[in-house]
């Protein structure tokens, strides 16, 4: 199994490192991980030591599953950025285009693998968590927009093997076999698999609020899953969310005075503080999380944290890793 980290080269996460990736490669080195796993969009790469990169993270559009069913998203008097950065382009065919260059983006990388989300959210949902449409509608869009987005590619599989991430939103979480069969069978190609995010199947759960019961949960929910599905994840988000008490609690039955009337980046922004609360990407402490490690035995584990400054994450991996290794850090 290899260990990752998370990384993207957004300016406020290469600041931590001084834009050097001999810094970056050093850290890497200092906590015994083998790569990173880096967030890829649609954009010109820039320069990037590529031997550093294991497996890279996909863009994730919340509201693509909208847009595939409407297309009057794309005309509505919306900012084009803000249609870029929830739908994935201006247009359906666009959104296509854009995934694909976001796959040839991590093969020229050469990454070992892509992580996409499964799921649909829009901004409004965080607060009032009232969907109208089920995991089988999310995973019918789904299928079909990355059948759409393959099938261009001369293979007819694409070009990075696909890994299938959970949330906790309609779609993807791993609760019920039934939607990710439905899901599955509608594929048109074969290079993929799953990767669990264990943190996102603790909030889908809605019940953990401390360690060690959250590894029970966890372990209790994947020994449901059939055993071929549970085989075909090969990648692993570790980290730990206890945000049960937050998951139970009655949401907003409307969003906050004032949100619909706010610029995009101040409305995501108030999303984001939400969800921060929600998915708290903390590391584990206990040493039982290494039962959930061992029980889906995954290629690729990823300590994926929120990364705001070098002393954090470092000591969040450190921290992380000891637990997983059974020894006092």
């Amino acid at each position: 199994m290899k260990e990752l980290m998370n990384l993207s080269t957004y300016k406020v996460e290469m600041d931590i490192f001084d834009s050097d990736w001999g810094k970056i490669a050093n850290f890497l080195t200092r906590h015994q991980l083998d790569g990173i796993e880096l967030y890829v969009d649609h954009s010109p790469l820039p320069e990037i030591p590529g031997h550093l990169i294991e497996g890279v993270h996909l863009p994730y559009w919340m509201g693509r599953h909208r847009a595939w069913l409407d297309d009057s998203v794309f005309s509505s008097d919306v900012e084009e950025a803000e249609k870029t950065y929830l739908f994935g382009g201006q247009s359906r065919e666009e959104i296509v285009g854009n995934f694909r260059k976001a796959m040839e983006n991590a093969s020229l990388l050469d990454a070992s693998y892509g992580v996409f989300h499964v799921a649909y959210v829009e901004l409004e949902h965080v607060f009032t968590r009232s969907f109208n449409c089920t995991d089988y509608d999310v995973m019918d869009t789904t299928a079909e927009f990355l059948n759409e987005s393959v099938e261009a590619f001369s293979s007819g599989e694409p070009p990075v093997r696909l890994f299938f991430e959970n949330l906790w939103w309609p779609g993807l979480t791993f609760l019920d076999a039934g939607p990710i069969r439905h899901f599955t069978e509608q594929l048109d190609f074969d290079n993929w698999a799953f990767v669990l995010d264990v943190g996102h199947l603790m909030n889908a759960t809605k019940e953990c609020r401390e360690e060690e019961c959250a590894v029970d949960t966890v372990l209790d929910v994947l020994s449901k899953l059939p055993e071929d599905i549970v085989d075909r994840i090969e990648g692993m988000h570790f980290h730990h969310s206890l945000s049960g008490e937050i998951m139970q609690s009655d949401p907003d039955s409307s969003i906050p005075e004032g949100f619909e009337e706010m610029a995009f980046f101040d409305r995501l922004g108030k999303v984001m503080e939400v969800v921060e609360k929600m998915d708290q990407h903390m590391p584990f402490t206990h040493e039982r999380c290494s039962e959930i490690v061992e029980y889906v035995s995954p290629d690729y584990l990823t300590h994926e944290f929120i990364i705001h400054d070098l002393q954090s994450i470092d000591e969040k991996i450190r921290t992380q890793r000891a637990a997983l290794n059974r020894r006092s850090v």
